[in-house]
C-alpha cells in the first residue's frame, strides 16, 4: 500500500491517466469516499463545537458525564475510507490500462 498520503484527486489523476475513471466500479467506489471524507468533516467539526466529553441525561434524571459519541464513531469513518481508498487503487491496478508517461501507479505505490 501507499506510504505516501494520497489526495482525492491524485487518485483521481492516476484514474484518468490509467483509463477507468469512466469505470462504474470506480466512479461508484470515487463517490463513496468522497462522501465518507466529508462525513468526518463533519463527524470533526461537531466533536470541536461538543467537546471529547458530553453530559448524558440518565432515565432517573441524572447527569453523567461520558466520551463523545463521535470519537468512537470517527475511527470506524476512517477505516471504511481508508479500505474505499484502498478499492480505488486496486481498481486502477487491475482493470487501468499502462499510463503513456510509465508506471505512475508503481511510483505512487512505492513513494
Amino acid at each position: 500500500m501507499a506510504k505516501k498520503k494520497a489526495t482525492y484527486s491524485e487518485i483521481m489523476e492516476l484514474a484518468k491517466q490509467y483509463g477507468v475513471e469512466s469505470n462504474a466500479f470506480f466512479r461508484t467506489a470515487a463517490e463513496r469516499y468522497h462522501d465518507q471524507v466529508e462525513m468526518m468533516k463533519m463527524l470533526r467539526k461537531q466533536m470541536e463545537t461538543d467537546g471529547l466529553m458530553v453530559e448524558h441525561v440518565t432515565s432517573t434524571g441524572g447527569v453523567n458525564m461520558e466520551i463523545n459519541p463521535i470519537a468512537v464513531q470517527l475511527p470506524k469513518y476512517n477505516d471504511t475510507a481508508n479500505k474505499t481508498l484502498g478499492l480505488m487503487l486496486e481498481i486502477i491496478q487491475k482493470l487501468g490500462t499502462a499510463a503513456p508517461a510509465g508506471d505512475k501507479l508503481g511510483e505512487f505505490l512505492n513513494e
